[in-house]
């Protein structure tokens, strides 16, 4: 046999034994035998340092107000979420196991007090009782490689933790820093308004009221899409700092990629975003002193063309059923209410209505969409047929929602345009949608053979 194979095999299995006699003086235990390495309430505890060899010592306290902020020199703000992740690893830091219940020498685990891999400093204030701080020691993984040596100073016992403990610490200040540009509440934003090259839109609303188009004119809105740009501007993150502080002329604004500012109760927030000759983005911000980069997310959701914040559907009235329907096609004209938990046609003496016939007239009402854009003049809307249109619409929305129409061209045309009666605006509709709802007004207009014969029933026991 080889011998260098002989040998290669003979420390595979010196491992393997190694690694079995470990396991065997030292079994697993149940979460409820786990005993704690430092046993600790989140709100007792009033300041964190971690230490790493080669690193920067990060170290945060608890203010007065509760709010962490990092100790100085350091005056950037903290990002109090990743504080709690910390805090999470201490509160409490349950052992994996008790190795040995008391150690005279330290060196072979990396956890002498000149030797270690992290430190952890925790002043902390129990209830009734003075500030106290708590150092607890990591040093090497243990034999598995599923663990880590740790020993809390002044405790004679040596413990292993899980290596996620001590990887949750391995953080560098830019991972704990607050990274939000902005300085929003997000709950009260009022408008925003987002620069492109020469294109500039504005939006706003009214406390929970939908977002409205301002600028260039005002226009329907796309509730959903505007939202979605409003929370990349307030969401908007550096992913690193490329100067802190005073700008130092370096990075150049001059003619910028895109601005975007949001109005709260507070006032105006802007950011205002470049790109250098890598095609990587950067951002200074109103709120914040200093030049950071961005990711290409946040630029993309910002450069987007009018029409795709514009609303697509010419009723708002959604899923919840309305009060009333009013539907002129040609000479058909119908009147359709709710009376208790039944659809009748006013228009024909109450008559009652098949319930799935009203749903399909409502589905083809909320489906009616645009598929384009054709003019934003009301002085066009003579030219595309609707100062005399074919088929009008009303929904009368429940709980005094209000009213919306709707009034459509000829549907034998080529293309059929629709407009809301007051606005502006003229849109091109799908042919395929006005069949759908003419053909829903024309089942509603007729009895089917059933309500007939009820119809005949009725007048025969009368």
């Amino acid at each position: 046999m080889n011998p260098l194979r002989l040998l290669i095999a003979a420390g595979i299995l010196a491992v393997l034994g190694g690694l079995v006699y470990w396991s065997e003086e030292n079994p697993p235990v149940s979460d409820d035998e786990r005993t704690p390495v430092v046993d600790l309430e989140t709100n007792e505890v009033r300041a964190l340092t971690v230490e790493r060899p080669g690193h920067d010592a990060i170290m945060v306290v608890r203010g007065e107000d509760d709010e962490w902020k990092f100790a100085p020199p350091l005056t950037i703000p903290v990002n109090g979420s990743s504080i709690n992740l910390l805090l999470n690893n201490l509160t409490p830091m349950n052992s994996d196991r008790v190795v040995e219940e008391e150690v005279a020498d330290w060196r072979p685990y990396g956890v002498d007090g000149d030797d270690w891999s992290l430190r952890v400093d925790v002043t902390a204030k129990k209830e009734d009782q003075e500030e106290e701080t708590y150092r607890v020691v990591f040093g090497d993984e243990t034999p598995t490689g599923s663990g880590v040596f740790v020993r809390l100073d002044g405790d004679p016992r040596l413990f292993t933790v899980f290596s996620y403990i001590k990887s949750g610490f391995e953080k560098e200040v830019f991972d704990l820093r607050e990274k939000k540009l902005l300085k929003v509440d997000q709950d009260r934003i009022s408008r925003v308004t987002v620069d492109v090259g020469s294109r500039s839109i504005e939006f706003g609303k009214s406390g929970d009221a939908d977002w409205q188009i301002l600028k260039p004119k005002p226009l329907r809105a796309d509730n959903f899409s505007v939202g979605d740009l409003a929370r990349s501007a307030y969401n908007a993150e550096m992913v690193s700092v490329l100067e802190e502080g005073e700008p130092t002329g370096k990075y150049s604004f001059r003619r910028p990629f895109a601005t975007v500012e949001v109005v709260d109760e507070a006032g105006a927030h802007t950011l205002t975003i470049a790109k250098d000759a890598d095609d990587k983005y950067y951002a200074k911000s109103s709120d914040l002193d200093g030049v950071y980069e961005v990711s290409s997310t946040l630029p993309e959701a910002l450069d987007k063309p009018l029409e795709d914040f514009r609303n697509k559907k010419l009723f708002d009235f959604g899923f919840v059923d309305p009060e009333a329907v009013q539907v002129r096609d040609g000479d058909a004209h119908l009147t359709i209410a709710k009376q208790e938990d039944k659809w009748v046609l006013t228009s024909d003496e109450d008559r009652e209505l098949d319930a799935e016939k009203v749903q399909t007239l409502l589905d083809a009402l909320r489906g009616l969409s645009v598929k384009e854009f054709t003019s934003d003049e009301s002085a066009d809307q003579t030219k595309f047929g609707l100062e005399a249109p074919t088929i009008e619409t009303e929904v009368v929305q429940a709980s005094g929602g209000g009213t919306e129409q709707v009034v459509i061209s000829d549907p034998s045309s080529d293309q059929v345009y629709a407009a809301i009666p007051g606005q502006a605006s003229t849109y091109e509709l799908e042919k395929g949608d006005i069949e759908e709802l003419r053909t829903s007004i024309s089942n509603l207009a007729k009895p089917d053979e059933e309500e007939e014969e009820a119809g005949e029933d009725k007048e025969s026991e009368s």
